[in-house]
């Protein structure tokens, strides 16, 4: 017999066991090569254990990133420099990133609001003992999609008391600066990460109960993300940072407009200085930039010469936050019955400098314009095992997993402080989008007024029998979505500058639509 046996999370684990007669006359010697497939199984997949978990290096920590170690999986590769958990998604057999399962100790942790990774519980590396992608020939147990399944399963405590404590960090001065914010003359900007917690687990009494509890914590200041801090919009080469009223008068001049003596009401060509475009010109944010970025390196414009629209970085700091707790239960009831109850919960603010959540962001954002980010996962698992004989085996289990998502946008203007009026402009008093086309974005993305509860609940039965050369498996299983959510879409309003005047100088420039109120 052997002395310990390897049950791998999903599979089938098969063990062969010798018997020895009493009196052997006749020596009998068979040399054969072990198996290459799993006979009991035709399910396709790669078990990640603990030790490649620990070992193998993660930009942020997070296990969905090592998803794409089992064959006839994908995905991109990810960027240390990203804010937050750095979800991960995953291709498998070439479908969709959202046609795959994740189940977090049992449970049905899947989004249905999304189908996608960012939202999902990510449990700390150090808690986890391991998980598995199956991306094929999956049972019925486990098929609800086309792509892959993706089970993760967290530690249980042992008789004896084992537990750790670490933080990683990473700091200013082990970073060097962006190529293109150094070009322009942009220093390098802050990026500190502080990922810190521990684990504790073992016996409450041994032989029959054990637990295992762990923290994790992330702290995030990030001025560095490619998706939400660092990015490029395009400005006239001689925009500088002289915004007086002479300083802007003299760059509306550039583009033959004369101010305004009065407010606009009308559409009138040739157009006027608009109030509006004059009033964002001038406009700070609060930490004293101004909203509109001057050019990174300014030029005169001369007489008669159309300005040309030239690439100029924008940085703005973005923050992220998490705590997550895990504590897991195990009951030995009896010899043949085991009761396991495990609970995760997890907090993660973030506010985005450049707003993208779920791949919806606006175009060529400008700093001012961001969002808040809140994702919340809580999934509760309780299993009960019971080996009713040598060859039947039932498992019962229930669980709950609520996804609470939300974000808001930051509006540092209102509607009115620019001079327009809106229709919603008393339930949603911010300025709305403008966008110039092929120059940039101001205000907040239409879709980062959001919120919403994800909640699914599932219960299951399932036998096991093994009758001579065959293994069965049946049961039943009920799964019941909840999915209550919110969207303030385009509330605020959108305003486009397209450059749509057919023909002159300015034919096709969006930047001297904006100055002259001419909006499509």
């Amino acid at each position: 017999m052997a002395d310990s046996v390897a049950v791998r999370i999903t599979e089938t684990t098969r063990l062969d066991v010798p018997l020895a007669v009493a009196e052997r006359k006749t020596v009998i010697e068979v040399n054969a090569e072990p198996a290459l497939v799993q006979a009991d199984n035709a399910a396709h997949g790669t078990v990640i254990q603990q030790e490649q978990i620990r070992q193998l290096p993660l930009p942020t920590r997070n296990f969905q990133q090592l998803l794409t170690l089992t064959p006839g999986t994908s995905g991109p590769v990810q960027n240390s420099s990203e804010l937050g958990r750095g979800a991960a998604p995953i291709y498998v057999n070439g479908n969709r990133g959202t046609s795959n399962s994740i189940i977090i100790n049992g449970t049905d942790g899947n989004s249905i609001g999304t189908g996608s990774t960012p939202n999902l519980a990510v449990p700390a590396t150090d808690s986890l003992e391991e998980f598995i992608v199956q991306t094929s020939q999956f049972d019925a147990s486990q098929g609800r999609v086309a792509g892959g399944v993706v089970a993760a399963v967290t530690k249980s405590g042992t008789d004896n008391f084992h537990g750790n404590l670490y933080e990683f960090l990473r700091n200013d001065a082990l970073n060097a600066n962006n190529f293109f914010l150094n070009r322009a003359g942009i220093p390098r900007p802050a990026y500190k990460r502080n990922q810190f917690g521990g684990t504790f687990g073992g016996p409450i009494r041994k032989n029959r109960i054990w637990f295992f509890v762990s923290y994790q914590g992330s702290r995030e200041v990030n001025a560095t993300s490619l998706t939400n801090s660092v990015g490029t919009v395009f400005v006239p080469q001689n925009l500088t940072n002289d915004r007086s009223d002479a300083g802007v008068n003299a760059l509306a001049a550039s583009y033959g407009l004369a101010p305004c003596a009065a407010p606009p009401t009308t559409f009138t060509f040739p157009p006027c200085f608009n109030p509006t475009a004059k009033f964002l010109l001038q406009a700070k944010l609060p930490n004293g930039s101004f909203v509109i970025p001057s050019a990174p390196h300014p030029t005169s414009v001369a007489l008669g010469a159309v300005p040309q629209a030239v690439a100029a970085p924008v940085v703005g700091p973005s923050k992220f936050r998490e705590d997550q707790f895990n504590t897991n239960l195990d009951f030995q009831l009896s010899t043949p019955n085991r009761l396991s109850a495990k609970f995760f919960a997890a907090n993660n603010p973030a506010t985005q400098s450049l707003f993208n959540l779920f791949g919806l962001a606006n175009a060529l954002p400008v700093p001012g314009f961001g969002g808040t980010a809140n994702l919340n996962q809580r999934v509760l698992s309780l299993d009960d095992t019971h080996v009713v004989s040598p060859r039947l085996l039932n498992d019962a289990r229930f669980g709950l997993s609520i996804i609470t998502t939300g974000s808001s946008p930051q509006e540092p203007f209102t509607a009115a402080q620019l001079g327009i009026s809106s229709p919603l402009g008393n339930l949603f008093p911010g300025m709305p989008e403008i966008s110039v086309a092929n120059y940039f974005d101001l205000g907040a993305n239409p879709f980062s007024d959001n919120g919403g509860v994800e909640k699914t609940y599932s219960a299951g039965d399932t036998w096991s029998w093994q009758h001579g050369r065959h293994s069965m498996k049946f049961g039943a299983e009920y799964k019941h979505h909840d999915l209550n959510a919110h969207f303030n879409l385009y509330t605020r309003g959108q305003i486009f500058f397209l450059g749509l005047l057919p023909s002159g100088p300015f034919a096709g420039n969006g930047f001297f639509d904006f100055l002259g109120g001419l909006f499509d």
